[in-house]
């Protein structure tokens, strides 16, 4: 939009090169421009041309503030001379110059609202009109600025020249001007001419004050070539920041949309050529960010697993079903083209999974932005999809806004299987729950502690040998087994019940890292390093667990060492099978 702009600018400064020197109104009609042919301008538009390539060779001999300011100097005394002593005929003279404006007379605003002068009542009828000035001129100053940073490479205080731009607007309105804005043609023509500083701007305005109260005429002392060629050569230079040098070159329907812009400012003005760059950009971006798609990544729970400890025996059904879960992470803002792609990727998953068909799909909206009304539409056609396929959605880090958006498009409800949960972890572990539902593997798992505990350390190690080392605990919901910080003096084997590890987090809110459900060992890390409790313990349902201190474990390696040898390699397959789940979910998350 910014290249569209500015190439507009740049072919608007080249027409009025030759407007200025012809004294005509060119246009996108070929007719207009059948005044080039006049033979009268043919010696004016080849000095203007000549100017401007005067400027450019300059440029490269000595790249200078003071080029522009030398080549304008020599161009008009040689050519003032020139016409002062060859060309004899007046009118002939008078070609080659501005018309005279007259004498300038001053106005003040007060004293026309003091003579009634202005009619109130069209002003009211003209108040859209008026806005709208005040609007494109908002939309002028933000696009103008955006192309002198381009055409500068520097970056512009946006804020302040908003300030700055409506204070002088207000002050001119009280004086007797005009609403304006910066100049993006005199802006560059001042950089051009190494006029940077805050005295160019303070000098430009006493001159024309003094030309004001002076009432001198200026263009009768500079021929219409001269201006002609600078404008020419201020607009090339314009249309090849815009067109060649600018990010749009690298992209053909950059550059296309920039080409559109500029000619539909040509002949329809700026205010339509904004709207249509609007409006361009916007699909631009929709079908750009819909080819890159909302889901970031993409796992199964054979690679991604909850953080719940289950019993071996519901660790292995989990694995064996895995892929039945599906869970997908999605980013960014979803709209009706990013939502069909979802769309489709999750067919494509389900259609193409035949052993074992996937019966939940995980939806993770945590870093998701927002959604409008059409993307929900999308996924309601997902909804219909799934439902026909005996398919659950499983939705989690849903906003307020975006919770209430699903439940208004009948995603939830008594009569619908779909659910919602506040974090993904909660939603792959109720995912997991109804997996080990259907295979009627519950938390009651088919072996006993004993004969769970017996069967790990080995057939010849019978639980009667181990027990007497250990001590029963049977513990209500609450009470903490562990603390955060404490001597890592025992070891825990859960015989049944459910346990949390938690640690304090922020503001002493307890976070909760892991769940452990069933047979399986806690806080083994801790007593084999011997270093404090990394966490809490704390019993979330009645369990009953077996503790051994160290000391009693010091005890069975010296009165049963084959019984604490089998201690050990029980740990170490533990720790084994933790150690290879998490480095294949670090390996997928990667």
């Amino acid at each position: 939009m910014i290249g569209g702009f500015l190439a507009a600018s740049g072919l608007l400064l080249i027409t009025g090169g030759v407007e200025v020197i012809t004294g005509s109104n060119l246009t996108l009609s070929p007719s207009s421009w059948a005044v080039m042919a006049d033979m009268r301008y043919a010696p004016q538009i080849a000095v203007g041309l000549a100017f401007a390539f005067f400027i450019v060779l300059l440029k490269r001999w000595m790249d200078d503030y003071l080029t522009l300011p030398i080549a304008f100097l020599v161009f008009l005394v040689v050519l003032n001379a020139i016409l002062m002593w060859f060309v004899t005929d007046p009118d002939t003279q008078a070609d080659w110059y501005l018309a005279a404006v007259g004498a300038l007379q001053l106005w003040w605003p007060i004293g026309a609202l003091s003579t009634h002068d202005i009619d109130w009542g069209v002003m009211a009828l003209s108040s859209a009109e008026i806005g709208a000035v005040c609007g494109v001129t908002a939309i002028s100053m933000l696009l103008d600025v955006s192309s002198l940073e381009v055409a500068r490479q520097k970056s512009a205080d946006l804020d302040k020249e908003f300030r700055t731009n409506g204070l002088a607007n207000v002050l001119a309105s009280v004086l007797g001007g005009v609403a304006g804005n910066l100049s993006l043609n005199n802006s560059l023509l001042l950089q051009q001419a190494g006029a940077v500083t805050r005295i160019s701007g303070v000098s430009v305005a006493v001159v024309c004050g003094l030309v004001l109260f002076a009432g001198a005429d200026v263009g009768s002392f500079v021929p219409k070539a001269i201006l002609g060629g600078m404008l020419a050569y201020l607009g090339t230079m314009i249309l090849m920041e815009a067109l060649v040098h600018s990010p749009a070159q690298r992209s053909r329907t950059d550059l296309a949309l920039a080409i559109a812009i500029a000619l539909v400012i040509l002949y329809f003005g700026y205010l339509v050529g904004v709207v249509l760059g609007v409006i361009g950009a916007c699909l631009l971006f929709a079908l750009s960010y819909s080819r890159i798609g909302v889901i970031r990544r993409h796992l199964t729970r054979y690679e991604l697993s909850s953080s719940v400890d289950r019993s071996p025996e519901q660790t292995r059904l989990l694995q064996e079903e895995g892929k039945r879960v599906h869970v997908f992470w999605l980013s960014g803002f979803i709209f009706f083209g990013s939502s069909n792609g979802l769309f489709e990727r999750i067919r494509r998953e389900i259609e193409e999974q035949k052993e074992k068909p996937v019966g939940y799909i995980v939806l993770d909206f945590s870093a998701v932005q927002g959604l409008d009304t059409s993307a929900v539409l999308s996924l309601v056609k997902l909804r219909n999809y799934c439902e026909e396929r005996d398919v659950t959605l499983v939705f989690s880090g849903l906003s307020d806004s975006m919770h209430a958006a699903f439940l208004g498009a009948g995603f939830f409800g008594t009569d619908r299987p779909h659910q919602a949960f506040p974090t993904r972890n909660d939603a792959v572990e109720w995912c997991e729950d109804m997996v080990l539902l259907y295979h009627e593997v519950g938390e009651a798992s088919s072996h006993t502690f004993e004969s769970w505990l017996q069967n790990e350390l080995g057939g010849d190690i019978t639980f009667e040998r181990v027990e007497p080392y250990m001590t029963r605990r049977e513990l209500d919901s609450g009470v903490v087994l562990f603390r955060q910080g404490e001597p890592s003096d025992s070891v825990v084997f859960q015989a049944s019940g459910c346990v949390a590890i938690t640690i304090a987090g922020e503001y002493g809110k307890s976070i909760r890292l892991r769940r452990m459900l069933g047979h399986t060992v806690v806080g083994e890390m801790g007593f084999y390093r011997d270093v404090p409790r990394g966490a809490n313990v704390v019993a979330e349902s009645a369990s009953v667990v077996y503790i051994l201190t160290r000391e009693s474990f010091d005890k069975m390696q010296e009165e049963d060492p084959s019984a604490a040898a089998a201690l050990h390699k029980l740990i170490i397959r533990l720790l084994s099978d933790r150690l290879e789940f998490a480095n294949r979910e670090i390996s997928a998350l990667h």
